[in-house]
């Protein structure tokens, strides 16, 4: 995602010659998972992050009529960014923010349809719900986000066209593959499945560290590629690199845990990931900003005797 007056140059300067903009260093492992820390060369972009805006008092988001979207306000004098896959915890149930989206400074556009110049200081986003069992105000209408992102298995199904009810049956399917009891997050809740294993990923995400103007990694788990995130901001990138690599350790813990059962028996290897899958670059624009992604056209599905529910790479650029 990048912002229009930059982002032809910047993406084709990336994929005609990646090195002249991006730089990659030593890698670094922990168990199962190994990241490449990226350090992007090109120009800085001036926006911050949808947490740090939270800290400073100068966004907020809210409840609507509709589960599918959420309205945000932004006071900052600055655009603000929500990553993809950002959760939200509150309001009648916890959300997701299936769209990378970058903020204008003030807020005076709705981005969810086509109508230019209104004077409301309001944004109306697109969310799909992680929280299937709750329809009630627990604390107000306010939501606040959360340091968890995520699975990727969870975010293939929130960014598909298949339907909020596809997102609930890959958590659902997330739970069972945990062993997760009743008792672990009864309203089906997605960000408190992932507080049980807290303690386990933020041993993963420790045992990691940024380097100098770091803005991103590339991450493998089990040797395969799992995916790719940069901004174009090293200020950015540390803020949100915790809860990327957060996301990142859940899917480490439950493709660990998978391998590890005899329910499962299949392991992909690098041949049958790029053999049986197709990729293409994509793009569109999304109001203030294009939305560059790297689609796998073939899922690897679960099963008794099937895989392990790894996806292809997703990659994300700011």
């Amino acid at each position: 995602m990048i912002m229009k007056n930059v982002s032809v140059q910047i993406v084709e300067m990336l994929f005609e010659n990646p090195l002249e903009i991006l730089e990659f260093e030593k890698p670094q492992s922990h168990d199962n998972m190994t990241i490449i820390p990226i350090i992007y060369k090109g120009k800085t972009l001036e926006f911050i992050s949808v947490k740090e805006a939270e800290e400073l008092g100068l966004i907020s988001i809210n409840e609507t009529d509709t589960v599918s979207q959420l309205e945000v306000i932004n006071n900052s004098d600055k655009q603000v960014l929500i990553p993809f896959g950002v959760t939200v915890h509150g309001g009648k149930q916890d959300r997701t923010i299936w769209e990378p989206i970058l903020l204008a400074a003030g807020g005076k556009q709705n981005i969810s349809n086509t109508r230019k110049g209104s004077l409301e200081q309001k944004y109306t986003i697109p969310a799909k719900c992680v929280e299937q069992s709750r329809w009630n105000y627990r604390k107000g209408k306010g939501f606040k986000s959360s340091n968890t992102r995520l699975h990727p298995n969870v975010a293939f199904e929130a960014i598909s066209s298949a339907g909020q009810g596809s997102v609930w049956n890959e958590i659902q399917a997330y739970r069972s593959e945990m062993n997760y009891n009743s008792n672990i997050a009864p309203t089906q809740s997605y960000l408190e499945m992932t507080e049980n294993i807290e303690k386990d990923t933020e041993k993963i995400v420790n045992s990691f560290s940024n380097v100098k103007n770091q803005c991103g990694i590339a991450t493998f788990i089990n040797g395969e590629f799992i995916g790719i995130e940069f901004y174009a901001n090293a200020h950015v990138w540390e803020a949100m690199s915790k809860d990327i690599l957060k996301g990142y350790g859940t899917l480490t813990l439950n493709i660990r845990d998978l391998l590890n059962s005899r329910k499962y028996r299949y392991i992909i290897d690098r041949a049958n990931l790029y053999s049986e899958n197709e990729f293409r670059w994509s793009s569109r624009s999304f109001s203030l900003s294009f939305v560059y992604r790297l689609n796998q056209q073939k899922r690897i599905q679960r099963g008794g005797n099937g895989g392990n529910g790894l996806n292809g790479g997703d990659g994300m650029g700011i």
